[in-house]
Order: C-alpha cells, then structure tokens, then sequence
C-alpha cells in the first residue's frame, strides 16, 4: 500500500508521528508531502499580531508547493489514499482540490475542532463572524473527506452533532516507540515525585494541579514538577505566589526527545485533563498515552472517553475529578501511600497500552478502515 500523508502538519506531533511510524511498521510506503508552517513556535495562543501576518501572508505559496509536490509524487506512482495531518483544517480544503484530479481517497486526521478549541474551551474568540468561520471551517473539510478519524468516541460523537459529519471513525492517539519503560530512573532518595507536563491552556487545568500540591505542601516527601507555557500561564503563575507554594518545581519547557526521561524520574505522572470545560470529557490527552508506554501509574479525569478507551480506576490508572484540587490530592496520596497499588496500576496501564495503543496497533486499525471503503471517491 502507497500513502501520501499530506499538509502542513506539525511532523513531531504525536498524532502524526505515531501515525507514521504505525503506518511504515505495517509495512506500508508514506510518502510526506509536508511544507512546515507551524513549527517554529510552540506555543500558538501567543502569538503576536505581526507572526498571523506573516503566517497568513505565507499560506498562498505554501499551498502552491503542496499542489505542485502532489503532482510530481503522483506521477511516480497513484496513492491508495491522502491523509491530511493535525493541524489540518485548510490543508483539508487545499487537499480536496489538489487531489480532485486523481479522485485519490482523502482521509483527514484533524485531532481537534478548530471552533471547539479556540472558541469554547480557551475562549480565545466572541465575536460571531469569527466564531462562525472557525464553524464552518471544521465542518467544510470534514465534508471533503472520505473519512474523517477523531481521537475517542465522544470526541466523534460532538462532531456527528456538532457538524452533521457521519463518515467519523475512532483512532486513538497511543505514543510512539521512544516512550517505553526505564531502569534508569534518576530520583532524589526518599522524595515522591509527581510530574505534569503540558501546555497550560484552560483544558489541562494547569490551575488545580497547582492548588493540589498546595494541600499536600506538608508532606515534606513530595516534590511536583510542572513543565509548560501557555495560555493560562500568567494567571496560573499568579495563582501560585498567592498561595506561597514551596513544593513546586516550574519548568518553562523541555525538549521531546527529554521527556522519557522526565517521565522516568516521576513515581506518578499527572495525565489531565484536569479543567473545566465539556471537551476535558471528550478526549484522552497524549501524555496518557506516553505515561502508560513507560509503565508509570497515571491519574486521569474519569471522563467517559477514558473509560470508553479502557482506562479503570484502580485497575490501570487512579480517577480524579476534574476542577478539585481536593480529588487530585487525594488520588495521589493513595499512590503514594500504598506501592503494590502503585505497581499494580503501572503494570496494568502497560498492558493496555501493549494491547490497544502501540503504534502497530493504531496503523492496524486504520488500515482495516481504509480496506472498508473501497476503491476510489
């Protein structure tokens, strides 16, 4: 099988990158049609009025090399289908028409609802005329795919309705072969570590976790480090000198390739989403995935898309509730206070992760979708 994994897609993000890596295991040939756009900063919510400038003034060139790569890879050979990566919403819409010649089937990967995202959950857009192109942008190139695959069933549920999209299926994130479990974990004697990683943006709750580890601030054996900017990071940065916290490492940010090594230094990893909003409960966050890979126990919001994907309190994961400080608090002291329920969640969280989310496992489930629909649009 011949694929073309098209776009202007972030190519370490982890659904991309676990879809890839999946994909050539399975055996099959990805070609990248791939011109970077988003990369250069990680954090997007803060960019400034000159980067949208240049980032808009770029999009016509980009979509011009994108059109014409796709033309010359496709006169080596047809594709069997297009997938258009994360973050996709007008590479969808450039890909419809580009690909429209050949009739190739386009798949597209979105991840997330562009409206969803940045109008209800970080609230970063009220005007209506921008809140209705957001809306009609996710449901315009949802429309233009064969096949649109979504995170979690929840999150494919909220498109049904929200959108009217039926042809939706459900591929889970997983994490790729660079999180898998260590020996060489490097701790402090006597000190519990507890590690979040993440953008601070209202859905991760950033907030609570820090408000959590205020009420465990007595137990003098635990240490939280948190990585991340975002969003929220002022007012949560705020939030913590009010509070006086003293049991807190701040970390701006650490590189990809170092977070196996983070996540191995923890002795529980804080996996979210932990904010307020609806989409908290739709989806299961990539660090889940990476936490499981390397047999670390998690605690997780029970939201239904976690249960749907197999997680279970007290079984491969440790629930708590989210936007309470108290619950989270609580979920990590039993961990702590209680190592063979702390092994035993570790080890169950691996085995899920062995059965259901490796990178083989995610390209399996794709390609079995891809054969169900047949030859040609």
């Amino acid at each position: 099988m011949r694929i073309c994994y098209f776009g202007t897609y972030e190519k370490d993000y982890p659904r991309n990158r676990v879809l890839i890596e999946g994909l050539k295991k399975a055996g099959v040939e990805v070609i990248e049609c791939h011109v970077p756009l988003w990369e250069k900063k990680r954090d997007k919510t803060r960019w400034g009025f000159f980067e949208k400038i240049g980032v808009m003034a770029r999009l016509p060139s980009v979509y011009i090399k994108l059109n014409s790569d796709l033309k010359k890879l496709e006169k080596k050979g047809s594709f069997d289908c297009i997938i258009i990566g994360y973050i996709g919403q007008l590479d969808m819409i450039a890909a419809h028409f580009a690909a429209g010649r050949s009739r190739t089937k386009l798949i597209f990967n979105p991840m997330i609802s562009l409206y969803d995202t940045l109008v209800n959950d970080r609230k970063m857009f009220k005007d209506p005329i921008t809140r209705r192109l957001l809306h009609w942008l996710d449901w315009k190139s949802c429309s233009y795919a064969d096949l649109v695959v979504l995170d979690t069933e929840e999150h494919a549920r909220y498109f049904r309705k929200e959108f009217g999209i039926r042809n939706v299926g459900v591929l889970y994130i997983g994490a790729d072969e660079m999180f898998r479990p260590s020996a060489r974990d490097k701790k402090e004697k006597d000190i519990f570590n507890v590690l979040f990683y993440g953008k601070y943006t209202p859905l991760h709750g950033t907030e609570y976790i820090i408000k959590s580890a205020k009420l465990l601030e007595k137990h003098d054996d635990m240490r939280f480090e948190i990585i991340g900017t975002g969003q929220t990071y002022r007012h949560d940065m705020e939030t913590a000198k009010k509070l006086g916290i003293r049991n807190v490492r701040f970390t701006d940010w650490v590189d990809y390739k170092k977070l196996p090594g983070k996540i191995a230094e923890a002795d529980v990893c804080l996996g979210g989403h932990f904010g307020q909003g609806e989409k908290a409960l739709r989806v299961v966050p990539n660090k889940v995935f990476q936490i499981i890979a390397m047999a670390k126990p998690a605690v997780v919001n029970g939201g239904d898309a976690m249960r749907e994907a197999g997680f279970s309190d007290g079984k491969n994961c440790v629930f708590a509730r989210p936007a309470d400080p108290g619950s989270i608090s609580r979920a990590i002291l039993k961990l702590k206070d209680d190592d063979e329920l702390k092994d035993r969640i570790a080890a169950g969280g691996y085995e899920l992760y062995r059965k259901n989310f490796s990178p083989e496992k995610i390209a399996k489930k794709l390609l079995d979708d891809i054969k169900k629909m047949g030859n040609g649009r």
